[in-house]
């Protein structure tokens, strides 16, 4: 998912991350989050991801490079040919720019039906929050 592109999609029917990455993607970038320090490359996250399924080097790359060209990978070095990745966001930071970005797009082409849900969900919180005092 591109966050500044208005052709990203959003999978309903996808759990967490995967609601915004393809299972690849996902799976590769939560292996940068995990093993940039502070940069990664395509070898270890392949060694990482190998153990977990089987895979070619190549697919990781490839999916490597478009994940940059996504702008969710900068490329910052190269060692020998390899180059060398860091996350252009922390997991955090792209999940609440992410979660922004949907809030935003539902915010403007469904006015009533959101503000309706957020007034309803604010009401929930509130009755909760009354209930455990």
């Amino acid at each position: 998912m591109r966050l500044n592109d208005d052709n990203a999609s959003f999978r309903f029917n996808q759990k967490g991350l995967r609601k915004f990455l393809g299972d690849l993607e996902c799976e590769i970038m939560e292996l940068v989050w995990k093993l940039a320090n502070p940069t990664v490359t395509v070898r270890e996250v392949f060694d990482a991801l190998r153990h977990e399924r089987q895979i070619a080097y190549t697919t990781v790359m490839t999916t490597m490079v478009r994940l940059s060209e996504k702008g969710l990978l900068k490329i910052v070095d190269k060692v020998g040919l390899a180059n060398c990745y860091m996350p252009a966001y922390d997991r955090e930071e792209f999940i609440a720019t992410a979660v922004k970005m949907v809030l935003e797009i539902f915010s403007s082409q469904f006015p009533r039906e959101s503000q309706e849900f957020f007034e309803g969900y604010q009401a929930k919180l509130a009755r909760k929050a009354q209930r455990k005092k």
